[in-house]
């Protein structure tokens, strides 16, 4: 992948606005993750200290009086170890 050109990043960004750049970058952060998650050698370890991140996050204060943040939270949390699909064959 090119280095990316600032200034032409810049300028999508505006035209874009906030939120939709950072779902963009969110999307690639995702992305990342679910490969290292699919690449590590001992995925099962990964994903136990994982869970136990996410359960210490959702009885945490932030979340646990808020449900609709411990959902949205569960359910990133399922896409982020949910294996990748594969591709439609080409027909």
């Amino acid at each position: 992948m090119p280095p990316s050109d600032q200034q032409a990043v810049f300028e999508a960004a505006g035209r874009l606005g906030s939120m939709e750049v950072l779902t963009t970058q969110t999307s690639a952060v995702v992305s990342m993750l679910r490969a290292l998650y699919a690449a590590h050698p001992e995925p099962a370890k990964v994903r136990f200290h994982f869970d136990r991140l996410i359960g210490q996050l959702l009885t945490s204060p932030y979340l646990s009086h808020d449900p609709d943040h411990a959902l949205i939270l569960q359910d990133t949390a399922a896409t982020l170890v949910r294996p990748p699909l594969e591709p439609d064959p080409v027909r």
